[in-house]
Protein backbone atom coordinates (compact mmCIF):
# COMPACT_ATOMS: atom_id res chain seq x y z
CA UNK A 1 0.00 0.00 0.00
CA UNK A 2 1.28 3.47 -1.19
CA UNK A 3 0.79 6.18 2.05
CA UNK A 4 1.59 9.55 0.46
CA UNK A 5 3.76 11.38 2.61
CA UNK A 6 4.80 15.34 2.74
CA UNK A 7 8.38 15.32 2.20
CA UNK A 8 9.03 17.98 5.00
CA UNK A 9 7.54 15.39 7.41
CA UNK A 10 9.31 12.51 5.86
CA UNK A 11 12.61 14.26 6.74
CA UNK A 12 10.95 15.53 10.05
CA UNK A 13 10.58 11.15 11.22
CA UNK A 14 12.50 9.75 8.27
CA UNK A 15 13.74 7.11 10.96
CA UNK A 16 10.10 6.00 11.42
CA UNK A 17 9.67 5.92 7.75
CA UNK A 18 12.67 3.60 7.14
CA UNK A 19 11.68 1.10 9.87
CA UNK A 20 8.09 1.04 8.72
CA UNK A 21 9.24 0.10 5.15
CA UNK A 22 12.18 -2.62 6.55
CA UNK A 23 10.31 -4.09 8.80
CA UNK A 24 6.83 -3.55 8.01
CA UNK A 25 7.70 -3.34 4.22
CA UNK A 26 5.42 -0.63 3.93
CA UNK A 27 5.79 2.07 0.81
CA UNK A 28 5.56 5.82 0.88
CA UNK A 29 4.92 7.95 -1.97
CA UNK A 30 6.63 11.48 -1.11
CA UNK A 31 4.73 14.58 -2.28
CA UNK A 32 6.32 18.04 -2.31
CA UNK A 33 3.85 20.51 -2.89
CA UNK A 34 1.07 19.01 -5.05
CA UNK A 35 3.14 16.95 -6.71
CA UNK A 36 4.54 13.34 -6.01
CA UNK A 37 8.37 13.43 -6.18
CA UNK A 38 9.64 10.27 -5.00
CA UNK A 39 8.59 6.28 -3.86
CA UNK A 40 10.56 5.09 -0.88
CA UNK A 41 10.35 1.04 -0.94
CA UNK A 42 12.52 -2.38 0.37
CA UNK A 43 15.44 -2.53 -2.02
CA UNK A 44 15.74 -6.38 -3.11
CA UNK A 45 19.02 -6.88 -4.32
CA UNK A 46 19.09 -9.58 -6.81
CA UNK A 47 22.20 -11.98 -7.72
CA UNK A 48 23.62 -12.54 -10.53
CA UNK A 49 23.54 -16.04 -11.33
CA UNK A 50 26.85 -17.66 -12.98
CA UNK A 51 27.01 -20.97 -15.42
CA UNK A 52 29.24 -22.71 -11.78
CA UNK A 53 25.91 -21.61 -10.04
CA UNK A 54 23.45 -23.47 -13.28
CA UNK A 55 26.29 -26.69 -13.40
CA UNK A 56 25.35 -26.48 -9.74
CA UNK A 57 21.89 -26.46 -10.11
CA UNK A 58 20.84 -28.83 -13.06
CA UNK A 59 23.82 -32.07 -12.51
CA UNK A 60 23.24 -32.33 -8.45
CA UNK A 61 25.28 -31.10 -5.50
CA UNK A 62 28.99 -30.41 -6.60
CA UNK A 63 31.74 -28.98 -5.38
CA UNK A 64 33.40 -26.29 -7.34
CA UNK A 65 36.43 -28.72 -8.50
CA UNK A 66 33.91 -30.96 -10.04
CA UNK A 67 32.01 -28.06 -11.82
CA UNK A 68 34.79 -26.80 -13.34
CA UNK A 69 35.63 -30.31 -14.43
CA UNK A 70 32.26 -30.65 -16.05
CA UNK A 71 32.22 -27.54 -17.54
CA UNK A 72 35.60 -27.96 -19.27
CA UNK A 73 34.58 -31.49 -20.75
CA UNK A 74 31.40 -29.73 -21.82
CA UNK A 75 33.09 -26.81 -23.85
CA UNK A 76 36.08 -29.88 -25.05
CA UNK A 77 33.16 -31.52 -26.50
CA UNK A 78 31.07 -28.80 -28.61
CA UNK A 79 34.53 -28.11 -29.69
CA UNK A 80 35.09 -31.32 -31.15
CA UNK A 81 31.45 -31.72 -32.47
CA UNK A 82 31.91 -28.71 -34.22
CA UNK A 83 34.90 -30.36 -35.60
CA UNK A 84 32.81 -33.60 -36.88
CA UNK A 85 30.09 -31.50 -38.25
CA UNK A 86 32.31 -29.40 -39.99
CA UNK A 87 34.06 -32.16 -41.63
CA UNK A 88 30.79 -34.24 -42.82
CA UNK A 89 29.79 -31.54 -44.43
Amino acid sequence: MNNIVNISEFRNNISDYINRVIYNKDSFLLKKGKSIVAKIVVFNEKKEITNDDKITKYAGILNNKEAKEIKKNIKKFRKNFRLIRNFNL
